[in-house]
């Protein structure tokens, strides 16, 4: 779709291209790209499992543990079989069974991101940073679930400990950005969306937001340059932006 540039919608257009960043990261499993190693991979079942040992070392003994990690691999499946409702009863009986896993609260807060459960994913995903605070994957989903329902200084907030934690998240770079542009400050949405950039220059979506906060703050030439940049990324919707502000 076309997404109308006049000045009075700066709002509308934030608000409208942040959903990119929000498919690019369901469209990776649940893990949003550029995700701290600090932090397990939701959809993987060959990271670390409670902490401590590999997954592989993981006993098929009977124990407590043995019957987590089995139910984990099994909502993993669930998840990548876009499954989520059936992913949830399965880490729900895995968390009975390894209650302080901050990988099935993290699981759980995916699936329901995914259902737009949004404040049972929040939830969890609260929860996943209790037990992992340098999760950086959960802080910002949580930045998401709270600038999707409007609550834009707390997803500010969120993005803010995650790049505390691993400032080479140009994901988190970019949303905070958004959010700040969604605000209307738009010298710190330019430079966020700067360091988004810097780390990922193929990054089209950080070039059209960076453009369009340019044009917000009066300096149509680096907009237009933003934009054409956007463009020759194959990002469509720059086109219209060109045609309609550019010379």
């Amino acid at each position: 779709m076309v997404i109308p540039l006049q000045k009075k919608y700066p709002m509308r257009i934030f608000s409208v291209l942040v959903l990119f960043s929000v498919l690019t990261v369901l469209y990776s499993c649940g893990n949003p790209v550029g995700k701290s190693t600090k932090s397990s991979s939701p959809a993987d079942s060959s990271t670390v499992f409670s902490g401590t040992k590999p997954s592989a070392d993981v006993p098929d003994d009977g124990t407590d543990r043995a019957k987590a990690y089995q139910l984990f691999q099994q909502g993993t499946k669930e998840m990548k079989e876009q499954r989520y409702q059936d992913a949830v009863t399965t880490f729900l009986s895995a968390m009975e069974y390894d209650p302080s896993n901050p990988l099935i609260y993290y699981n759980l807060g995916s699936c329901y991101y995914s259902l737009k459960e949004y404040s049972l994913a929040l939830s969890y995903f609260g929860d996943a940073i209790r037990f992992n605070p340098s999760d950086t994957s959960a802080l910002v989903y949580s930045g998401m679930i709270h600038y999707l329902e409007g609550r834009i200084q707390e997803s500010i907030n969120y993005y803010t400990q995650a790049l505390n934690i691993n400032d080479k998240l140009y994901m988190a770079w970019y949303n905070r950005g958004t959010s700040y542009g969604r605000i209307e400050d738009y010298e710190k949405a330019i430079a966020d969306f700067s360091r988004a950039i810097l780390i990922n220059p193929v990054h089209g979506n950080s070039f059209m937001n960076r453009g369009l906060a340019y044009y917000y703050s009066g300096n149509t030439d680096l907009a237009c340059k933003d934009w054409k940049k956007a463009s020759s990324l194959g990002l469509g919707i720059a086109d219209e932006a060109i045609r309609q502000y550019c010379p």
